[in-house]
């Protein structure tokens, strides 16, 4: 293995610390998304315990399964209710796309319609980038070529591709706000599993008979067996 190194030039021990920087910074980058994106079902499952504490607190429910039935019906509710405009916004926006079709192929029968494309879609307004592209550069005598990103549109506006204006940036706010609720969902599901084994699990790892016992006694109250305690009345 050494020697192996010591073959090494200095382009090739370059090439490899930019490769340990790179994935470096590629694990960083996705834990700290993962990391967020923890931290944000937990705040949308926490959302859920409002909906259910007053059944929980007064005690109207104390059984595991009839809790997880009622938060399950509470969560669908939160979600229906919430999930109603991004659907709206998305069916608008399939509405607005065909009927625009439709009129334009009334008035222009060879109209083809094409959302991403540059010349007549969404396209049009960003940059895009060749990255198969070449650079010749003439030095002196050389005439030397790179391969880089080349530039082939910058952004500007296009008749034809006022359909993909209005259509992508508000089918893609409904899917995105529609995803969010769906996260939501299934984080107050998580939250609900957690609730019900938290509140009504049955749990002996620090319950100590003699203690209880003696703790009743000394208070004057029953014990947990049922028996009632004996006091002196004089």
């Amino acid at each position: 293995m050494l020697p192996m190194l010591l073959k090494l030039t200095e382009s090739d021990k370059r090439l490899i610390i930019a490769f340990l920087l790179i994935f470096i910074l590629l694990f960083v980058i996705i834990g700290a998304i993962g990391y967020l994106i923890v931290r944000i079902m937990k705040w949308q499952g926490k959302k859920l315990d409002s909906c259910v504490s007053d059944v929980v607190y007064t005690r109207v429910i104390t059984d595991k399964k009839k809790f997880s039935k009622f938060a399950h019906k509470k969560n669908w509710i939160i979600f229906y209710k919430g999930a109603r405009i991004p659907v709206i916004i998305m069916l608008v926006s399939s509405l607005f796309l065909l009927l625009s079709f439709l009129i334009k192929r009334h008035f222009d029968a060879t109209f083809q319609l094409d959302l991403f494309s540059i010349e007549k879609g969404f396209g049009s307004i960003l940059f895009i980038w060749d990255f198969n592209g070449v650079i010749t550069v003439d030095l002196l005598t050389l005439s030397l070529s790179f391969r880089l990103p080349v530039l082939i549109n910058e952004p500007h506006i296009v008749e034809d591709g006022w359909i993909s204006y209005v259509f992508i940036p508000s089918m893609a706010v409904g899917i995105l706000w529609y995803l969010w609720h769906v996260q939501s969902l299934i984080s107050r599901t998580l939250r609900i599993k957690k609730l019900s084994e938290s509140i009504f699990d049955k749990n002996l790892d620090n319950f100590n008979q003699n203690e209880q016992l003696m703790n009743s006694i000394n208070a004057g109250t029953a014990p947990l067996n049922g028996g009632q305690s004996k006091t002196k009345e004089e």
